[in-house]
């Protein structure tokens, strides 16, 4: 398959995302550690904090869609999951899995899109399968990649993070109702609803700087994201759902809203996430690319 590696590194969200957005001058198999008691805390980003443990994380388990207006609408599914490993600031690393459905799609895009599974560890980022598969040279498995805070081509993923204190911080002082939220990871949950802008989250949240690669435009920043929590009785996030909606016209003539729903469950797990074996690694570099494929595939979806 022809393919345009370059474009689809742990920037590859940013390429769909970002140029709307930014202003013009702008450039896991891990075992569960048993639950232990924990008394009721009144402060969910204390809560939060008290999980920063090393070697410590919460499994994740996210859905999300991609719903564009191209020819015709048509949507992107996307299922991730896997472990998040904390260390004493927030999450270090990571282990997770992809998988994307595109209805109606041709062939050559679907395998474009294959499932892959990514490692975050030190500040890197290890892919092995989806964009890079039939790229790699013989005998590698793992592309590595600098940075970790988005997951490469998923520009569906959580918005709004609530493993982050100041994001969860200033989400949550935009609350606007409370009300029961059913169970979630066996535990009877609230549900804090409201909307935040997207200024807003880029002053706060390293995921957002990240995946927008750049300062959001004045018209970009006052755009509303709306956010859904569910904190059980020890006040840690059992569900966090976002949706917010850009417009991509003057680009590629489409508007595209994200979904997200992502499940945190088994708070405490042990984790002790480890790079891939550095004789199944190559860079960028290594690739053996083929013609160049000059569009970004995410938006070649709605296009086809």
């Amino acid at each position: 398959m022809r393919r345009m590696i370059a474009t689809l590194t742990g920037a590859a969200a940013a390429a769909l995302i970002a140029p709307a957005l930014v202003a013009a001058a702008a450039p896991a198999n891990a075992q569960p550690a048993r639950a232990s008691a924990q008394p009721a805390q009144t402060d969910p980003v204390s809560a939060l904090k008290s999980q920063f443990k090393l070697h410590r994380g919460v499994r994740l388990a996210e859905n999300a869609k991609i719903i564009g207006e191209g020819k015709k609408q048509r949507a992107i599914f996307n299922r991730r999951g896997g472990v998040l490993e904390f260390g004493t600031s927030g999450v270090v690393a990571s282990d997770v899995t992809d998988e994307f459905t595109l209805p109606g799609a041709d062939k050559e895009l679907k395998g474009l899109f294959g499932p892959s599974r990514t490692i975050t560890v030190k500040g890197t980022t290890y892919t092995s399968g989806g964009f890079y598969a039939d790229s790699m040279p013989e005998g590698k498995k793992w592309l590595r990649a600098k940075g970790g805070t988005v997951a490469p081509g998923n520009p569906a993923q959580q918005i709004l993070n609530p493993l982050e204190p100041a994001t969860l911080k200033a989400a949550l002082a935009h609350t606007a109702t409370r009300r029961p939220g059913g169970t979630w990871d066996g535990a009877r949950t609230v549900v804090h609803s409201g909307t935040i802008t997207l200024g807003e989250l880029y002053k706060v949240s390293p995921t957002v700087r990240a995946l927008l690669s750049g300062k959001p435009s004045a018209a970009s920043a006052t755009l509303p994201v709306s956010w859904k929590l569910y904190l059980g009785p020890d006040q840690l996030v059992r569900r966090a759902v976002s949706s917010w909606t850009q417009s991509l016209r003057g680009l590629t003539s489409l508007d595209m809203t994200y979904l997200n729903d992502s499940r945190y469950s088994g708070w405490g797990v042990k984790s002790a996430i480890k790079a891939p074996p550095a004789s199944q690694v190559a860079d960028f570099d290594d690739l053996v690319l083929g013609e160049e494929q000059t569009e970004d595939p995410f938006v070649r979806v709605f296009k086809d």
